[in-house]
């Protein structure tokens, strides 16, 4: 279950890439904790979670139903990156139970742009 995490502190964005087997449910819980605790999940920070390289155990109705009671609120949005219909119709049922804060791409340009769309959201950083 490699899950990489990186935070980009400008533009206030936890990039999480699953990768092989989707974790279990208690997996999940200690790294939310380990990124709570490390001042990464806050009210202000946007989520972009990248499963295209999960090639087992796509979680369920149940199973994402209990991911999301667990990882909680924060961050203010979270888009999935997905590749396959399958995938896509298993991060769908997330964007279903939380329609304002979880939304499933197949691109990552229009995941972007959407976390960081005027609406109250943070802005991306401007380049240099």
């Amino acid at each position: 279950m490699p899950i990489d995490v990186r935070f980009d502190e400008e533009r206030r964005m936890l990039h999480v890439t699953v990768s092989e087997q989707w974790p279990t449910l208690p997996e999940i819980v200690t790294e939310r904790s380990r990124l709570i605790l490390a001042g990464y999940i806050r009210p202000d920070v946007v989520e972009l979670v990248d499963v295209r390289a999960v090639t087992l155990g796509l979680p369920n109705l149940s199973q994402v139903r209990g991911v999301l009671n667990s990882i909680g609120r924060p961050p203010l949005k979270r888009a999935v990156l997905v590749n396959s219909a399958l995938e896509f119709c298993a991060a769908r049922v997330a964007e279903v139970l939380d329609p304002h804060g979880v939304r499933v791409f197949r691109d990552e340009r229009a995941a972007l742009q959407w976390l960081f769309q005027s609406d109250g959201s943070p802005e991306p950083a401007q380049a240099a």
